[in-house]
């Protein structure tokens, strides 16, 4: 099995808008079965094109499946979702800053929340045509650069802007241990209703549930790229009171057990993945 995956940064013009890009690329041979991506609740907002075979998640607490349209939009997810891919497979994932998706589809994001809406259904015959350019692109770089214009006219068209909200929001979601709701409401310049509805409004849920899973994604990550550390450290270091609040976080948004969840993201086909050239 040949697995290609990549982290990118966008150009620096984009970057207010733009977190990073995620490539995955696989070829399996006849018969090899390709390992699931077991994705655990987190905030991500993203722009998806599948580029090359599809995507069916199954709900990790109900079962039910999903074929996902080749391209599509999600908001924040609450809950985890199994992702199996097909042998044959290519995909490029447009990851956004903390609320500019609800500025890029000019639309409220409840809706997006734990789903992947058909980008076509919001974007109109513009998302087909850059879809079928990127299905065609020579390289890597021509998919980058092609995605890029299209991001560009389409934020430069809208006139996209930032507010207090927006700051406040990306302060929260790098630190979300750190700050109560009149906190955030102050830094926003909003009442703590307004900032709830905001919340509600661009990324789809409100503000404690949002802190949780980015507190939740912080942890896993730490445990992750420390392993050294046990999970009362990891625990104690992202602001849960004590190991089992932790667990309950892990029940509630991975349907599993810390170790048992690092475990299946551990063989995700972006784990297994051939170092970029």
């Amino acid at each position: 099995m040949d697995i290609y995956y990549q982290t990118l940064p966008p150009s620096a013009h984009l970057r207010p808008f733009i977190r990073e890009y995620l490539l995955l690329d696989v070829t399996a041979a006849p018969g090899e079965a390709v390992p699931a991506k077991a994705m655990a609740a987190n905030v991500e907002q993203c722009l998806v094109f599948y580029l090359r075979g599809h995507v069916t998640a199954v709900d990790a607490a109900s079962g039910a499946t999903r074929v996902y349209a080749p391209t599509a939009l999600n908001g924040t997810q609450s809950a985890r979702f199994d992702f199996y891919i097909t042998p044959r497979f290519r995909m490029l994932s447009v990851q956004f800053q903390p609320g500019v998706l609800s500025k890029f589809v000019r639309l409220p994001l409840p809706e997006f929340t734990n789903a992947r809406i058909d980008a076509e259904a919001v974007l109109a015959a513009d998302i087909r045509q850059v879809q079928e350019q990127l299905v065609n692109a020579p390289t890597y770089a021509a998919l980058i650069e092609q995605t890029e214009a299209y991001l560009w006219q389409r934020i430069q068209r809208l006139r996209l802007a930032f507010e207090p909200f927006d700051r406040a929001l990306m302060r929260l979601a790098a630190q979300p241990q750190a700050y109560s709701l009149d906190q955030l409401a102050q830094d926003a310049c909003l009442s703590v209703s307004q900032l709830e509805r905001r919340f509600r409004q661009q990324l789809g849920v409100g503000p404690k549930l949002f802190g949780r899973i980015c507190r939740f994604g912080q942890a896993h990550a730490l445990k992750a790229a420390r392993p050294e550390l046990d999970w009362l450290q990891v625990a104690v270091e992202c602001g849960y009171y004590d190991y089992q609040h932790l667990a309950k976080d892990f029940r509630q948004f991975a349907h599993a057990t810390p170790p048992a969840l690092l475990l299946a993201q551990a063989q995700a086909p972006d784990r297994l993945a051939r170092p970029p050239r």
